[in-house]
């Protein structure tokens, strides 16, 4: 009986020590714990946003469009398991829920941040193809699906390495004599480890490519785009010293009023064309603007990742500061997955329009 009695107050003790422990770290990451809602409480709710309006109040016709509505699945799902489960991080930080819990959402998590991703590569395909091979064959609505369930079907199979490396890892608490548990990369042989780095080394290629090739197909849109605007300054130059569109002179009753010579250029379809040429410039500025800002977002977190890969107790030999410091930039990837609806705002007209309405 006495012996029960104990083994139930050391059992007692034991969970007070292990809240107390999680409850210290909690209040040592509540900065960022309000961070990360911050995100969330902005990001969700502006894609959602972005879903409603350009699937159900905005014209379906543009295909420059078409991406839109994916990418902001895409990163409302990203948004909320990485959110999910950088929130548990810092809020059950000792006492991490579970191994399926922990597998998953840090699978899932890298699932959807890449797919997020390469949607903007292939959105950067696309863009070139319309805007520097505009009479050679695009992408059809059929293949436009398909490059959506390409990207993340390619992203589930990258990442299945992961689920094996990555688990519940248990942690000592000299102080109290207690063991906690974290969700992080599981220890192992040095051969093991040298495979995750292997492993890691491929997904910061495939990434590093992508960022490259989009750069590059962006680069050779914006040529084009410059090349021509500076045409159509031209030409708007041309028209204007064009004796037939200058001012006339013509009596009327009453008196002499200078009136203005409308020519029709409806006809010879002038002003139709130099919409469509505007139209999709500015939908290629704005994918530039979205790829960029992810790019700008995503550089800190990989840059950290490479560090903590091959210097295990990088984040234990940081000050109070420099630790919140660059655990916010491990975690500014989340930006990128935030920051496109008010891109949208920016250069969509009718998006803005609409949401003025939606929220008006």
């Amino acid at each position: 009986m006495n012996e029960n009695i104990s083994a139930i107050s050391k059992d007692i003790q034991h969970r007070a020590y292990m809240l107390y422990w999680n409850e210290q770290q909690t209040e040592y990451l509540t900065l960022n714990t309000i961070l990360l809602s911050i995100f969330l409480l902005i990001g969700v709710p502006g894609n959602l946003a972005v879903i409603f309006v350009y699937q159900f109040r905005l014209s379906k016709k543009t295909n420059g469009r078409y991406f839109i509505v994916p990418l902001a699945w895409v990163d409302t799902v990203a948004l909320l398991i990485s959110g999910a489960y950088n929130l548990i991080q810092n809020t059950r930080h000792v006492i991490f829920p579970g191994f399926g819990v922990c597998k998953v959402l840090k699978y899932l998590s890298y699932v959807t941040i890449s797919t997020s991703l390469y949607l903007l590569c292939v959105i950067a395909i696309q863009r070139y193809l319309k805007i520097c091979r505009p009479f050679k064959r695009q992408m059809n609505l059929t293949w436009r699906r398909r490059s959506v369930m390409i990207c993340v079907l390619i992203s589930v199979v990258l990442y299945i390495p992961l689920l094996l490396y990555y688990g519940p890892v248990e942690i000592m608490n000299p102080y109290f004599n207690v063991t906690g548990c974290q969700c992080s990369k599981l220890p192992g042989s040095q051969t093991k480890l040298k495979w995750l780095k292997i492993f890691q080394g491929f997904w910061f290629i495939v990434s590093c490519g992508d960022v490259i090739l989009i750069t590059i197909l962006y680069t050779l849109i914006t040529k084009v785009i410059i090349k021509n605007a500076r045409k159509m300054k031209h030409v708007e130059r041309k028209d204007r010293s064009d004796p037939k569109i200058q001012i006339i002179m013509q009596p009327s009753s009453g008196a002499n009023k200078p009136e203005t010579a409308t020519p029709n250029t409806e006809g010879l379809g002038m002003p139709t064309k130099s919409g469509q040429h505007n139209a999709a410039f500015k939908i290629s500025l704005m994918f530039m603007t979205i790829s960029i800002v992810g790019f700008l977002a995503f550089l800190p977190s990989w840059t950290l990742i490479v560090i903590e890969t091959n210097h295990p107790l990088f984040w234990k030999n940081l000050s109070s500061v420099s630790f919140h410091v660059c655990l916010v930039l491990r975690r500014m990837y989340m930006v990128n997955h935030l920051c496109n609806p008010f891109i949208y705002g920016v250069f969509d007209t009718a998006f803005r329009v609409e949401v003025k309405k939606l929220f008006g």
